[in-house]
């Protein structure tokens, strides 16, 4: 199974986006978006934050966000 960065990553590497672009459309700052794509879950304050840039990030990238979070939800305490 393909992991959540995987997803990300290739969604966006696929459609030709790069990071500054995606951050510029998504207003999702780039150090979040590497962090989503890098799995380090970290640097967000809270996790409503990171729920949330997730969801968004998914959408933009043509990915089912509800599918996304699932995913983080089953894998989060990996």
């Amino acid at each position: 199974m393909i992991s959540i960065i995987n997803k990300l990553k290739e969604a966006r590497e696929q459609k030709g986006i790069t990071l500054a672009t995606a951050s510029e459309d998504t207003r999702i700052s780039t150090k979040f978006l590497e962090s989503l794509e890098k799995d380090d879950y970290k640097v967000f304050p809270a996790e409503v934050y990171l729920k949330g840039f997730l969801r968004i990030y998914a959408r933009y990238l043509g990915l089912a966000p509800k599918e996304i979070l699932e995913e983080y939800e089953k894998n989060k305490g990996d």
